[in-house]
């Protein structure tokens, strides 16, 4: 797997440098609004949670204009207009937009976690799968800089909590076809989203025998990602990054870790319409 990882990743860059350095067969603006967009990447990941190993899929993605709403996956969403003012992945609309601030809301179904025969989770419950809402606020830096901050809740109450997101970007225009991104982001949950997902419950620990593990409120993870994005052409955009994650504090220090730091890497084909 190791051997297959190294590979993915020296394909990853290879394609994302020739797609940098090719001309379009036309001129094609990458900021241009689209109705739809389908497409399919190909993930090198692995969890923090779990004994996780690494693992190479091949994901659909897909983006949907509806009047006000978008429909779309996570990286679906960004892609259909691939410019800066871009919304949440999930159910989501615009609210408002002013002064270089641009405020959304969204809502996003969360699978949660199954603990199946892994042993680092056996016999503790699953996550359960909820609807979570969101709302977020961008606001425009400067000519390449850009920062966000969302919030999101179980509006289920079915233990998801709420977590808060922020997030620092900076954008290199290689031409009006590529550009790429880097990306630095951090979260911090409340005490019932941090215990839901990297604690051990007293009535857990009593079923299991393991020590209980209880976690307050405070900073989950901070990430550091970076991904370029290139059009083929007017129709078809090619896109690809790396990405590295590192949990904080207590949930650093869970019983339920495999990993404690993380990497993957994305490359992926899209075709937008118009």
């Amino acid at each position: 797997m190791t051997d297959t990882r190294a590979r993915f990743t020296r394909c990853l860059f290879v394609s994302l440098c020739v797609c940098a350095t090719a001309q379009a067969a036309e001129p094609v603006v990458l900021d241009a609004s689209r109705d739809y967009l389908v497409g399919a990447s190909l993930v090198s990941s692995v969890g923090h949670v779990g004994q996780t190993e690494p693992r190479l899929s091949l994901r659909p993605l897909w983006a949907f204009q509806l009047g006000r709403f978008r429909l779309a996956t996570s990286r679906a969403s960004s892609l259909l207009s691939v410019g800066r003012n871009t919304v949440d992945p999930g159910l989501s609309t615009v609210l408002a937009t002013t002064n270089g601030w641009r405020f959304t809301t969204s809502l996003r179904y969360d699978e949660g976690r199954k603990s199946g025969t892994d042993p680092l989770l056996a016999g503790l419950p699953d996550v359960r799968n909820t609807l979570r809402g969101r709302a977020s606020a961008n606001l425009d830096l400067g000519p390449r800089w850009s920062g966000s901050v969302s919030g999101s809740q179980d509006l289920l109450g079915r233990g998801g909590g709420f977590f808060l997101n922020t997030g620092l970007n900076y954008r290199y225009p290689v031409s009006e076809q590529t550009y790429w991104d880097l990306g630095l982001g951090a979260v911090w949950g409340t005490d019932l989203y941090r215990q839901t997902h990297y604690g051990i419950s007293p009535e857990a620990a009593l079923a299991t025998g393991r020590p209980a593990y209880r976690l307050g409120g405070g900073w989950e993870r901070v990430s550091l990602g970076w991904n370029m994005t290139s059009a083929l052409n007017r129709h078809w955009v090619v896109f690809g990054g790396l990405n590295l994650s590192q949990l904080q504090g207590s949930v650093a220090l869970s019983p339920l870790l495999g990993r404690k730091t993380v990497y993957g890497a994305t490359l992926g084909l899209a075709y937008r319409n118009h």
